[in-house]
């Protein structure tokens, strides 16, 4: 359990309440002293507890490693079901929809929104997490697809490319805050009209600066005019919009999958604001930030009141 809530400090989270972090400062020294050596919920109780929840062993490690909750943490099976939560049924579904004033086909095209779908989760708590998040950033997400619209970005590219984020951002603690630093060295350029009248060295610091924002998000950016491969920094320092198609590219960085291509307006290369825009895709990630710390905040106060 004390790793669990040093985990939580570390985090950060924005919408921790004060008196959780309290609570924690006061119960580190206790629970530092609590030896979890060899404790494990006894193997004939924790195979039928997976029986009964339609789980193997490698369901509940995948789901423990992403709460980052250790197993030898917990002496009982009981114990571990209060942080693992209760299974989801008929009943306790209808009480969800009922608290968030929605149909069930309300419910799935909330899901589908955000790529996700009921079969994904086991236990209510986590789905009302998930609800919860999503009923207030459906809005914003919304107007991050119909600005992506604008580059040919359909609304399942963008489900694809958010999931994937969100998956970066699990393995990555500390990309937000790098994209904050970033944010904060690109302000200088934010208001520059013509950057081809940028010189060679600033052209440089804008196209790292936008790199290393694409490496956090482990991407890849390809652009081309007509098909033919140009480098960032090229289209940068062209002074009228290439003849012909411009498109983009974002690969995974790791397995080279394309997540998305799109097409770059001719009205966007007058200034920075193609650039701007490019960002901001990027920015989908945010959102992908904030669904995992919120469901990691959620478990965590959820373990806290039982």
């Amino acid at each position: 359990m004390e790793k669990l809530i040093m985990h939580q400090i570390k985090r950060g989270f924005p919408m921790v309440k004060i008196k959780v972090i309290l609570l924690c400062l006061l119960t580190i020294p206790i629970l530092m002293n609590v030896s979890s050596a060899d404790a494990a919920p006894p193997e004939n109780e924790l195979n039928q507890y997976l029986a009964e929840i339609g789980w193997t062993r490698q369901d509940l490690q995948d789901y423990l490693d992403y709460y980052e909750i250790p197993l030898d943490d917990y002496n009982t099976v009981e114990d571990l079901k209060e942080v693992m939560g209760t299974p989801i049924n008929s009943k306790n579904f209808q009480e969800l929809l009922t608290k968030y004033g929605l149909t069930e086909k309300e419910f799935n095209d909330l899901m589908d929104h955000f790529g996700d779908n009921k079969s994904e989760y086991k236990f209510i708590e986590d789905l009302d997490a998930a609800v919860d998040f999503y009923v207030n950033n459906d809005e914003y997400m919304a107007e991050v697809e119909s600005g992506l619209g604008e580059f040919g970005i359909t609304e399942e590219e963008a489900e694809r490319f958010f999931n994937y984020l969100a998956e970066v951002e699990e393995k990555n603690k500390n990309q937000l805050d790098q994209i904050m630093t970033n944010d904060t060295l690109w302000e200088k350029f934010a208001n520059v009209e013509d950057p081809s009248q940028l010189s060679d060295a600033d052209l440089d610091e804008v196209a790292r600066i936008l790199e290393q924002t694409i490496a956090l998000y482990e991407v890849k950016m390809s652009f081309k005019v007509n098909g033919q491969a140009v480098t960032l920094k090229d289209l940068l320092k062209m002074e009228e919009p290439p003849a012909g198609n411009l498109s983009g590219s974002i690969y995974s960085s790791t397995s080279g999958e394309l997540l998305i291509d799109f097409n770059i307006p001719k009205e966007y290369f007058e200034s920075l604001e193609a650039v701007v825009e490019g960002e901001d895709m990027l920015h989908l990630g945010e959102i992908s930030d904030d669904y995992v710390d919120h469901m990691h905040e959620e478990k965590y106060e959820d373990v806290q009141l039982k």
